[in-house]
């Protein structure tokens, strides 16, 4: 069958007219680019003095040094070298399914909904390929970020092994974050709306600066955090950074100190750690962490802890850990909620992770 010269010009227009919703969309998605991504780490572990009576437990929970998370990481250019950004991270238990971060952590975390899905992060930015980004939303604090760098594995998600996250807070609602870098030098200030009427309560501010270049990394950061009923000022001054000797060896040093303007509590940490590849495939990591806690005769403690890993890679993406950690707290440092009794604890650890 034959189709006369107008037949076909209407059929070609009809078609044209049937794909232009479709070029839209796909010229649309073409100038945003999206990015999926996200870690499962499932840890099963064995810890001593859980119990009231000091009993040990067995857990499967979520990762020890990598929190399990989906994400969602946008970009659009939006010409003259801007962008803007947006990134969207939920937290989950692989062990159960259930939400990590979704309670609102009260005071110097600030509060907020008393459930939320996005709770490791979520918020929106312009990004210039001069150096500099400005960032709206719940936030990592600029402390969390530079003590990153003065441990071998970063901020530890669990509890156990974490001592500087304990003291600066890992994340906030309602921050404000500018940040530029200049060559080699990243220089950052944020601020943490409290949003209480006729108050500051729960405002905060941060300022940090790093470097890095070749087998050098260092970080700074002064962190002043409010609760929320503006009765307690603690502020957190950080300093330390890693350096590669070699190819398969990297040492990791870090101190802060931290301290209360109603209480007299004072807080001095320092750590030191390193990370060795073995072989290509495994690498063995060794850490320790003090905290000694003073400012009176009931306050006077310490808090020790140490962890060796080993961690086997068998791809790009996927390996397998195993943990052994120890903690003891001594004096008056208050017993962490981890611990059974005041004394010592014990941990040892198997773990499969995946990133994606």
């Amino acid at each position: 069958m034959t189709h006369s010269p107008f037949t076909r010009g209407l059929q070609a227009a009809c078609l044209a007219g049937a794909m232009l919703p479709a070029l839209c969309v796909a010229q649309q998605a073409a100038a945003s680019n999206v990015t999926i991504y996200g870690i499962v780490d499932a840890a099963a572990r064995r810890a001593s003095n859980v119990g009231s009576d000091g009993a040990s437990r067995t857990t499967l929970e979520d990762g020890i040094f990598t929190g399990s998370r989906l994400g969602f990481r946008i970009r659009e250019d939006l010409g003259g070298g801007l962008s803007a950004q947006v990134l969207m991270e939920s937290g989950f238990d692989p062990s159960n399914g259930t939400s990590s971060q979704a309670s609102p952590q009260a005071d110097f975390g600030q509060v907020a909904a008393a459930t939320r899905f996005w709770g490791r992060d979520i918020h929106i930015g312009l990004r210039s390929s001069a150096g500099w980004g400005l960032t709206l939303g719940r936030q990592y604090t600029l402390a969390h970020q530079m003590a990153a760098r003065f441990q071998p594995q970063g901020n530890p998600n669990n509890v156990a092994l974490s001592v500087f996250s304990s003291h600066h807070i890992a994340r906030q609602d309602n921050v404000l974050k500018f940040d530029i870098k200049l060559g080699g030098v990243e220089l950052a200030v944020s601020r943490t709306l409290g949003e209480v009427a006729d108050s500051n309560g729960s405002d905060a501010w941060a300022v940090s600066a790093g470097y890095g270049a070749g087998p050098v990394q260092l970080g700074a950061y002064v962190q002043q955090l409010k609760n929320v009923a503006d009765t307690e000022e603690r502020k957190i001054v950080g300093l330390g950074g890693n350096y590669k000797l070699a190819e398969q060896w990297a040492l990791f040093a870090g101190a802060m100190r931290r301290t209360n303007e109603t209480s007299p509590q004072t807080n001095k940490v320092w750590t030191l750690g390193a990370n060795w590849q073995l072989l290509p495939a495994v690498t063995l990591t060794a850490a320790y962490l003090h905290d000694k806690q003073g400012g009176s005769s009931t306050l006077e403690g310490k808090r020790r802890v140490s962890y060796v890993s080993a961690a086997y890679a068998f791809s790009k993406r996927s390996d397998a850990y195993a943990v052994v950690d120890h903690n003891r707290i001594d004096g008056g440092y208050a017993k962490p909620a981890f611990m059974g009794t005041t004394g010592s604890q014990t941990a040892y650890t198997l773990a499969l992770r995946h990133k994606f």
